[in-house]
């Protein structure tokens, strides 16, 4: 069966009136989000009204313009007054589009965008002919500048038919010119006016297709019906939450040293969002670790089963970058050594958050909450709202690295240490010296231990070089197989004006196969780990001091097979 389009029209009205009516034969309640706590991933949002009439016996009053993704199994609300709540309700009311501009376009209108259309017609047609005269008038001067005749003059006529002709191409190059010029500024003119024309005519045929079209476009407003009951009339206030999906917030810290003899500054920062379609207006905050979505069901034990398992570890130790920074040089570190070395340098408190917590924490058995204290405003537009929850020092010690078979640089490292007592979570961080953003890394907590080392960037202070001094072969007598012992030199100086603490490390190679053999000969004072084949020498260099270490191993092998 076919509805015609008017009849239609007519039902979904009745049935929108219908539904308004009735939705509304209960009392308005307006309310205001007065809190949120948001999690890793979801957001539980409150709603609080003011004091209201509250009628003896079963009432409804309807919380008007709630979220429209909220979970409807889980709004939960609470009396506060002498009454008591018996049912909630979400229900969706369709607010049909309104019209309140005339059906028909006027007359005058009408007749106007007739004499628009053939007048920027015309104006097309004049355009076209001062292009074509233009372009006639271009052609006909590059004739003449590229005439043979000018061209040819002077070789072989006399000086007064030279003159001649040099003043009459002189008289038909300013005739021509003053013609171009005549038309450009009709161009220009014509086109002023076919712009004015087509902006009116826009204008008008946006009335025209507008005409007859709802002033108001159709929406949908989410509402919760709350039911009560009281025994006698009586004031009061209902509280209502409920979770929305589309909300959250992601963890983020700066790590801020300003030399090397202070502790770090750990700020701690949250990104909260939201977009649950309903304004977040001055609203106390709540950043909670717990996982809203986890399903809570009492776990089964299961079995346990115990078995042999072949594990094949590959003792080739492999190296890798460790500095997650942007590798910005330090330029002034020399600066910050020899200043440090008389004074101890403080934050400056108009650069930095002085040390406060800007959140009372509390720890659960199953998460941890940050009751923010101050109130923020979150729209719904799903941009990021950058909160401090905590601003705190944390002891470390500063420390440089030199690995030089892969990296001449020296890396001056942090490493920090009592990470628990901050309660983090697994998130990026922008690591500062000296007020400048040197790099970031990713802090996972669970994948820490009890230090977190940090690089903060390169030491031009600290000049190294490695170099190979000796190479010998040897045969073993009686045998295929053959000796090389190789013999390498470090050299380290420190030309800071402080003490500094290196970490310097080298490797020799490791084999698995049975018919080579590698030995350490002398590592020159190092700690030697042999599954890695790893060389460790801790120095302490006092200011413009330099020293030198020497190593070297053996490897024997067959000769008659090349290693690698």
């Amino acid at each position: 069966m076919i509805v015609p389009e008017n009849k239609m029209k007519t039902i979904i009205l009745f049935v929108s009136f219908v539904l308004t009516n009735t939705l509304f034969a209960a009392d308005s309640l307006q309310t205001t989000v007065s809190k949120a706590t948001v999690f890793l991933s979801g957001a539980q949002v409150f709603r609080e009204s003011q004091s209201f009439p509250i009628k003896k016996g079963v009432n409804e009053v309807v919380i008007t313009d709630v979220s429209a993704y909220l979970n409807q199994d889980q709004i939960q609300a609470t009396a506060k007054g002498n009454f008591l709540i018996l049912d909630i309700q979400y229900q969706t009311e369709y607010i049909p589009p309104s019209s309140a501009v005339p059906a028909i376009v006027p007359k005058k209108i009408q007749n106007e965008i007739s004499w628009l259309n053939d007048t920027i017609l015309f104006i097309g047609f004049e355009k076209e002919r001062i292009s074509e005269k233009l372009r006639n008038l271009s052609e006909e001067k590059r004739m003449v500048t590229q005439s043979q005749l000018i061209k040819s003059g002077g070789i072989s006529d006399t000086l007064p038919e030279f003159r001649e002709i040099v003043g009459f191409y002189r008289s038909k190059l300013d005739e021509i010119n003053e013609l171009i010029h005549l038309w450009k500024k009709k161009q220009h003119l014509i086109t002023v006016r076919d712009k004015k024309f087509r902006d009116r005519l826009n204008e008008l045929n946006d009335y025209a297709n507008n005409t007859g079209q709802p002033a108001k476009a159709a929406v949908n407003r989410n509402h919760i019906i709350v039911t009560t009951f009281a025994d006698t009339e009586t004031n009061g206030r209902i509280e209502v939450n409920y979770l929305v999906p589309n909300a959250g917030w992601i963890p983020a810290y700066d790590l801020r040293a300003n030399s090397i003899s202070d502790p770090m500054t750990v700020t701690y920062k949250a990104k909260v969002f939201q977009s649950s379609g309903e304004d977040w207006n001055n609203v106390e905050i709540t950043l909670s670790t717990f996982n809203q979505n986890t399903f809570s069901t009492k776990p089964i034990a299961g079995i346990w089963r115990l078995d042999y398992t072949v594990n094949k570890v590959n003792l080739q130790p492999q190296y890798y970058s460790q500095n997650f920074t942007s590798n910005v040089e330090l330029s002034n570190f020399k600066k910050e050594l020899e200043k440090n070395k008389d004074e101890n340098v403080v934050f400056e408190e108009k650069s930095f958050i002085p040390l406060q917590s800007f959140a009372d924490i509390n720890q659960n058995i199953s998460n941890i909450e940050f009751n923010v204290k101050l109130p923020y405003t979150i729209p719904s537009t799903g941009q990021q709202k950058l909160m401090v929850i905590l601003h705190e020092e944390i002891e470390a010690k500063f420390e440089h690295y030199l690995l030089p078979r892969k990296n001449t640089n020296a890396f001056l490292i942090a490493k920090l240490g009592d990470w628990e007592s901050l309660n983090l979570l697994a998130g990026q961080a922008n690591i500062y010296f000296k007020q400048t953003i040197v790099g970031n890394t990713y802090v996972n907590p669970p994948a820490l231990k009890d230090t977190l080392e940090l690089t903060i960037g390169k030491d031009d202070g600290i000049v190294t070089s490695r170099k190979k001094v000796n190479e010998e072969d040897d045969k073993v007598a009686f045998g295929k197989r053959t000796v090389k012992t190789y013999t390498f030199e470090i050299e380290v100086k420190n030309l800071n004006r402080e003490s500094v603490e290196i970490t310097l490390e080298d490797l020799i190679p490791i084999t698995d196969n049975e018919e080579i053999t590698i030995k350490l000969e002398d590592g020159d004072g190092a700690t030697f780990d042999k599954k890695t084949g790893r060389l460790t020498w801790n120095l302490s260099l006092n200011p413009g001091a330099k020293t030198k270490v020497n190593f070297s191993y053996s490897i024997e092998h067959d000769k008659e097979k090349p290693i690698s």
